[in-house]
């Protein structure tokens, strides 16, 4: 979190507030409670853990800015970040996502080139950011508000819902923040963990918005989530009899196509 906390002081345009929410955290925040005073933010304690969603929905309901930018504590916004941003809702926009490096390993980019958001983006998952690189004006995202039902997937719903909504959703086509990249702790280490039954309820966000996806994608998006990390998973015969179950043979097939033909070009999957 201090790294997370040093970024927003380095802003080049500093932000009217700070609010952090603490999900209960299991790690004290002593360490950072200076760096947390230098910035006069609003340090937030939930009553009970309650995951992300909830934790996101009360930091803007908190909030009274025209515009609210969300930052994880384990990724860094880069000095230009609210000033890249903020030229674009002085332009007119309703929200706004950007591209990114990988903390750790910064030479690796990943920047989607739309000046918006577009549909044929979406349909292919989140190919822009995650929740570090996301913002929207307050009057927006507080009527939307994150679905607290959702496990994961809650930047795509978002990026879907506002697009469905006809908003006016940019992207940045630069690298304007370091997204820390599974990390030990993180999602991709905990799937790697969950038996075939477990998977199910994380498929949420796809069945929500099937009829969005169209049969393709949303077997595809269903295929993807089901196989991801499949080398570091035990049981695989069950996981591929899974998703054959669930998605059929053809959307698996191209599971296993794509994955040998990225390997072949030596191409990291996309976000």
């Amino acid at each position: 979190m201090k790294e997370a906390l040093n970024g927003i002081s380095t802003q080049t345009l500093k932000p009217k507030e700070v609010i952090i929410i603490n999900d209960c955290s299991d790690i004290s925040y002593t360490p950072v409670l200076d760096a947390i005073e230098k910035l006069n933010a609003r340090h937030i304690i939930l009553e009970k853990r309650s995951g992300a969603n909830r934790a996101r929905n009360v930091g803007i309901q908190e909030s009274f800015g025209e515009v609210v930018a969300f930052l994880d504590d384990d990724d860094i916004w880069l000095p230009n970040y609210l000033s890249e941003i903020s030229s674009q809702y002085r332009d007119g926009a309703d929200a706004v996502v950007t591209g990114f490096r990988q903390l750790g390993n910064e030479s690796i980019v990943v920047v989607n080139q739309d000046t918006e958001v577009t549909k044929s983006s979406l349909l292919r998952g989140n190919t822009y950011c995650g929740m570090s690189g996301f913002s929207c004006k307050k009057e927006i995202i507080e009527e939307l508000l994150f679905d607290e039902q959702l496990p994961n997937g809650q930047d795509w719903d978002m990026f879907v819902r506002l697009l469905l909504g006809n908003y006016n959703f940019r992207n940045i086509s630069k690298e304007l923040f370091l997204y820390r990249f599974q990390n030990a702790d993180g999602i991709g280490a905990k799937l790697r963990t969950l038996k075939p039954k477990d998977i199910v309820h994380r498929l949420a966000s796809a069945n929500k918005h099937r009829e969005f996806l169209g049969d393709f994608w949303y077997k595809k998006r269903v295929c993807d989530q089901i196989l991801f990390s499949l080398k570091h998973k035990k049981n695989r015969l069950s996981w591929i009899v899974l998703a054959v179950r669930l998605t059929g043979i053809k959307a698996t097939a191209n599971f296993f196509f794509n994955m040998v033909k990225r390997k072949l070009l030596n191409k990291p999957m996309s976000i």
